[in-house]
């Protein structure tokens, strides 16, 4: 009974203990020569409490890539050690820090450390360091020198890499696929329907409604302009209204269809430099007779 109770206690001290002692690399992976900071930080520091600090090398166990087994003879140099006491909120603390340099490429497993609280001592470990780190001849007659460390991650993509390319390549290849077939479908798409689903879009953003005309009827002569210069193979698109209907003259088209086109092009006008106001129902007028006009000019089309 009393070796019961004698391990029940040991074992509550023990959990108290573990509960207030945080041991942690700053990074817990570095490359050869390069410095590892190992901090042990105790909380509610008693004040019978003891740490012997290691001097001069941990020995420690290693494995190198590739391998499972642990084995003995790997070292970390202790470059120092310092150790503080403070007060935080009316908590005390203690905080070892260890500066340590490997100058092996491998993953290094602590010896237990071993430390005094109150009337008992406790045994710990540090977690495992990863020194990724390897070592490349340059030539002969030259000392080795470091190179960049396998991480976790560059160690999964050199393993899964073709997955990544699959999803890569599918993610392309389907971006490709939809904006092939997008362009297929507006180069199917004639004249008439490509300016009548842009007259659509007009009507549907209602600019004019969000203080926007003048936006809008840049727009709506760009529409028309578009329009009757790929109908009619010419280039209206920088010229003015006048010159516009001289050269649709020239073209031959019947007087009444370009009186028609003439207004819609000097209502735009007023709105776009004389800054005139229109009221709602009119420009939705505007864009009905465009739509009139358009489909008047366009040739039948037969489907199929």
């Amino acid at each position: 009974m009393r070796s019961v109770l004698s391990i029940l206690i040991c074992w509550c001290f023990g959990a108290g203990f573990a509960q207030t002692k945080h041991v942690y690399w700053e990074k817990d992976s570095v490359r050869i020569g390069d410095k590892a900071h190992l901090t042990i930080l105790v909380k509610h520091k008693p004040s019978r409490f003891d740490y012997n600090p290691i001097s001069d090398v941990f020995i420690c166990d290693i494995t190198h890539k590739g391998q499972t087994l642990w084995k003995p003879g790997g070292e970390l140099e202790i470059e120092s050690f310092k150790d503080t006491s403070y007060t935080r909120n009316g908590i005390k603390y203690w905080k070892g820090v260890y500066t340590l340099i490997a100058w092996d490429s491998a993953k290094y497993r602590l010896p237990e450390l071993w430390m005094s609280w109150k009337d008992s001592t406790f045994s710990f470990r540090a977690p495992n360091l990863y020194v990724g780190f390897v070592k490349k001849k340059v030539k002969d007659g030259i000392e080795e020198i470091p190179i960049e460390p396998e991480n976790e991650y560059w160690r999964l993509f050199k393993k899964y890499w073709w997955v990544l390319l699959i999803v890569v390549a599918g993610i392309v290849i389907g971006i490709l696929w939809n904006k092939r077939k997008k362009i297929r479908k507006s180069e199917e798409l004639s004249l008439r329907e490509r300016t009548l689903l842009a007259i659509q879009q007009l009507r549907k953003k209602e600019d004019w409604l969000h203080g926007k005309t003048k936006s809008h009827y840049v727009a709506f002569s760009s529409v028309l302009k578009m329009y009757l210069s790929t109908r009619y193979e010419l280039n209206l698109m920088e010229r003015t209204t006048y010159e516009t209907i001289s050269l649709l003259k020239l073209k031959g088209l019947d007087l009444n269809m370009i009186r028609r086109v003439e207004v819609l092009l000097r209502e735009a006008d007023m709105v776009k430099f004389a800054k005139t106001e229109l009221h709602d129902m009119h420009i939705r007028s505007s864009l009905f007779r465009l739509e009139e006009i358009v489909t008047e000019l366009s040739p039948l089309e037969i489907p199929e």
